[in-house]
This record gives structure tokens, C-alpha cells and sequence, in this order.
């Protein structure tokens, strides 16, 4: 059973998508949801393309600000359902490891039973340029992972 549920969101219609999956499985376990966003530094978002070079801190207080804005919007969503949801937001320095290694080092800390993501469903091209943070997920866990694909609407 699955009693320690950690929920990685962005804000995004699959994230939201998984946060009502993992809803389903703490009704079966009566476990804990933690729902956690990490903040990529944007210092290493410019210096992987043409802005490389100075970031603005406040750049990345607005980006910080905005993920705990998303953390507490989908937390109090939850509490009418009868799901009182921790929140953590990760914020990654400048060198230091992607988002998909943030979210399982949570995990793996926190003794998540499984990890709960939605994801865009993107192939071909936009994949290979875009990335994944749930494929990366899939190769580097052994947790259980329960991806939750978007919406075509």
C-alpha cells in the first residue's frame, strides 16, 4: 500500500492531474501526501542558451515566489477533499544537479512508498529538445512512479 505519496508539481494541467491520482491512492491508504516543486536556478537556464551570463536575483525571487504560490494554491485545494497535503519547494543552485535528481533525492529523504508526476506525453522532436523530467525519473529510480499524461482539452 501506498502510504507516503510524493507529488511533483509545476502548476500545470498534468500536474494538477496527478495531484487528483494521488488524491485517489491516499483514500485507499490513508497515508501522507507531499507535494513538492522544484525551482531550477535560472542561472544555469541562461548559461544553457544565448543569455548566459548575469541573472537578475530578482528573476529568480519571482520564480521562487511563484512556485510557493502554486505549493499553497494546490495544498488548499486539497483541504475541502479532506487531504491535508505537506508542501516543500526545492530550489537548485547554480551547478548543481536537474530537476528530475531533486525529486527523487526528496523521495528517497522523505521515504516515499511512490512518486506521483504528471507528464506532457511529448514525442518526437519536442521531446528531444524539451527533455523529460519523468522519463529521467524512470531511469534513475527504482521507486514505483505512477505518471499521470495531459489532457488533450
Amino acid at each position: 500500500m501506498y502510504e507516503r505519496i510524493l507529488v511533483s508539481i509545476d502548476g500545470s494541467n498534468p500536474s494538477n492531474r496527478a495531484i487528483d491520482e494521488a488524491v485517489k491512492l491516499v483514500a485507499l491508504s490513508h497515508g501522507k501526501i507531499r507535494l513538492v516543486s522544484v525551482v531550477p536556478s535560472l542561472a544555469n537556464a541562461y548559461a544553457a542558451g544565448a543569455y548566459s551570463g548575469f541573472v537578475p536575483l530578482e528573476s529568480q525571487e519571482s520564480f521562487e515566489k511563484e512556485t510557493a504560490e502554486i505549493l499553497a494554491t494546490a495544498q488548499a485545494a486539497l483541504k475541502p477533499r479532506g487531504v491535508d497535503a505537506e508542501t516543500k519547494m526545492i530550489t537548485l543552485e547554480a551547478g548543481t544537479d536537474e530537476i528530475a535528481d531533486a525529486v527523487l533525492r526528496e523521495a528517497q529523504e522523505w521515504n516515499a512508498d511512490v512518486i506521483v508526476l504528471g507528464t506532457h506525453g511529448r514525442r518526437g522532436i519536442n521531446r528531444l529538445l524539451l527533455g523529460s523530467v519523468a522519463e529521467t525519473l524512470l531511469r534513475i529510480t527504482t521507486l514505483p512512479i505512477l505518471l499521470v499524461k495531459a489532457t488533450d482539452k
